[in-house]
């Protein structure tokens, strides 16, 4: 028997649901899958367009030749020798002899100072060494003159004549006259000595000191006003420094920011600020010259009126000597010679006797002294006394001697006159002639510490100019500064290039630029940097062998690398040089949009593998 049943199985109401949703379904799947589709296809046309537009193939070809790496500084021109020249002595120009640009040779006089004073000087000097000299020429027994010694060896033979006739007696009518006249002579100096000095001469000694005072005054007065202006001078020249220093520093913080700005500092701001420089290193000599010129103002003031005090000191020992009349020795000598003139007489009125004989005998004796005394050397110590006068009186002579020839001021070296500041009738501490050797000139590059590591001197320097575009001059470093210069907080190293400027017309300050060749190799393989590829750690090239056929990749150690181009040292794989001058490279230039992958695929290399990640074709040689 069969049983129906009338109630509906489970699930068997929603069966016609699930069905409308699984309809509905596939319609939405439908326009979903369109998008996706149109998607792709539009990012795979996108890509390959950005692809096809962007990645460049050229050639380029391998050769040898010298390649070189360098570093660049600017400067301004200066002169390798340089003079500042001022006049030693103080004093008024009386003529400028050059101009500014004249020639001038070695030695040339360049401007001259009123000599009048110092030539005086001189001849004073020379006339004190001279005094000296024969002081210890007498100090050695060789001061007299030949006339002194033959009158008192004359004397010595009169005295021995007279002591003769007194014991022989035999004296004539002309005999008896001398003595008469000797004993006159005698008698008149003793009077004159027992009278004291004359009104005229005591009259004469006192103005001598009178006068003496007046110059001793007139030296203190002189020489203080000199040195008080030379101290005024030291002030004023202190002062331009400052306004200098100020000025400069000033113009140096304007350009700083200046350069800071677009179009940066222009030519113009540069010379200002070289020439503000220049300005500050002029102020700060005209302040050594004026210091040197007060220091000598005031050595000056202390020898004048020593000197002066010295010709006071003598005026008054003179007239004290006359106030204080003859000395005792003196009137007992003249007293003497009269004795000796009466017995001399007595001797020929009448026959002589003991007495007579022993007057006589003293005259021979003190003729005989008197001789002596000329030929014979002093003491030790009146001799050293005389020997340090005449040391003294050679040393003034000499300073007077340099004092006259520095007032000729004279070039130093051949070269150009580039300053002068000075001027006929003005005082000779007020400037100065800068005289400059053009043919030999440096300039000082400040490079960064980077750059400064390669450097060394001996190095050659290709230099420019900025005021002669067509001036191509070779320099040479010369010296290198061990110590850095901070400037805005960034540390800069002076290098200094020394060179000659040839038929070229530079002048000192002007700006130069200069290339320093730090690595140069003669003879390299070179390619363009732009040929070489770097992947990770290692660098390739691309070298096609023959027309039509694909690249090669070859693994390359490179070297130098300097203005677009790059040494090859060897070959990565073979350990030797792999690339020949001629070879062709493949250069692939991509931008910045395009696919890794796509390129990839348009050169058939995934990575170093190539294809599927095996190993590169050719790789190496």
């Amino acid at each position: 028997m069969n049983v129906t049943s009338s109630a509906p199985r489970p699930g068997a109401l929603d069966r016609p649901g699930r069905a409308r949703r699984r309809r509905q379904r596939r319609w939405l799947i439908i326009p979903l899958s369109l998008v996706l589709v149109l998607g792709g296809y539009g990012a795979w046309v996108l890509t390959r367009a950005q692809t096809s537009a962007t990645v460049t193939t050229t050639t380029a070809t391998v050769s040898r030749g010298a390649i070189s790496v360098t570093v660049s500084g600017s400067g301004t021109v200066a002169a390798a020798a340089s003079r500042d020249l001022a006049f030693a002595v103080s004093g008024v120009v009386s003529e400028v002899l050059v101009s500014i640009g004249d020639t001038v040779t070695a030695g040339q006089p360049l401007a001259r100072l009123d000599d009048t004073a110092l030539r005086l000087a001189l001849q004073q000097a020379r006339a004190n060494l001279t005094s000296a000299q024969a002081q210890l020429a007498a100090a050695n027994g060789e001061g007299a003159t030949p006339e002194e010694i033959a009158a008192a060896r004359a004397r010595l033979r009169s005295a021995q004549a007279q002591y003769a006739q007194t014991v022989n007696g035999s004296a004539t009518a002309a005999d008896l006259a001398a003595a008469r006249a000797q004993l006159a002579s005698a008698q008149a100096q003793l009077d004159a000595l027992l009278a004291g000095p004359t009104a005229a001469e005591l009259a004469s000694a006192q103005a001598a000191v009178e006068q003496a005072e007046l110059a001793l005054q007139s030296q203190r007065a002189t020489l203080s006003t000199a040195k008080t202006r030379a101290e005024s001078q030291v002030s004023i020249a202190a002062n331009a420094l400052r306004e200098a220093q100020d000025s400069y520093s000033t113009l140096y913080w304007q350009n700083r920011q200046a350069e800071k700005a677009p179009g940066g500092l222009s030519q113009s701001a540069k010379d200002q600020e070289a020439a503000a420089q220049r300005a500050v290193a002029d102020a700060e000599e005209a302040l050594k010259q004026a210091r040197l010129a007060y220091e000598q103002a005031r050595q000056d003031e202390v020898i004048g009126i020593q000197q002066a005090e010295a010709s006071l000191a003598s005026a008054r020992r003179t007239l004290q000597s006359l106030q204080a009349g003859p000395t005792e020795a003196e009137i007992a000598a003249a007293r003497a010679a009269v004795a000796s003139a009466q017995a001399n007489l007595a001797n020929l009125q009448q026959p002589a006797t003991e007495a007579a004989k022993a007057i006589a005998q003293a005259s021979v004796d003190e003729a005989r002294i008197a001789l002596e005394q000329l030929t014979s050397p002093a003491g030790a110590s009146a001799i050293a006394g005389a020997e340090a006068s005449v040391a003294q009186a050679r040393m003034a002579v000499t300073e007077a001697e340099q004092n006259l020839e520095d007032a000729t001021l004279v070039a130093p070296f051949d070269g150009v006159v580039a300053a002068v500041n000075l001027a006929a009738g003005a005082s000779a501490a007020s400037g100065t002639i800068t005289v400059i050797d053009p043919s030999k000139l440096y300039v000082e590059l400040n490079l960064s510490e980077s750059d400064v590591a390669g450097v060394q001197v001996g190095q050659e320097v290709a230099l420019s100019f900025d005021a002669l575009p067509d001036a191509r001059i070779t320099g040479t470093v010369t010296a290198i500064a061990p110590a850095a210069t901070v400037i805005s907080n960034v540390a800069a190293y002076p290098v200094r290039v020394s060179f000659e400027p040839g038929d070229y017309p530079i002048k000192v300050g002007m700006s130069v630029s200069g290339a320093i060749t730090t690595q140069r190799h003669a003879d390299a393989i070179i390619v363009p940097s732009r040929a070489i590829e770097t992947r990770g750690d290692v660098s390739v090239v691309r070298v096609q062998r023959a027309a039509g056929q694909p690249p090669v990749l070859v693994r390359v150690t490179t070297g130098l690398s300097s203005d677009g181009q790059t040494e090859v040292l060897s070959c990565v794989d073979t350990g030797n040089q792999c690339l020949q001058p001629g070879d062709t490279l493949i250069v692939i230039t991509t931008g910045a949009t395009a696919s890794s992958g796509a390129n990839r695929s348009q050169n058939g290399f995934s990575g170093f593998g190539g294809p599927a990640g095996g190993p590169p074709p050719g790789m190496g040689r």
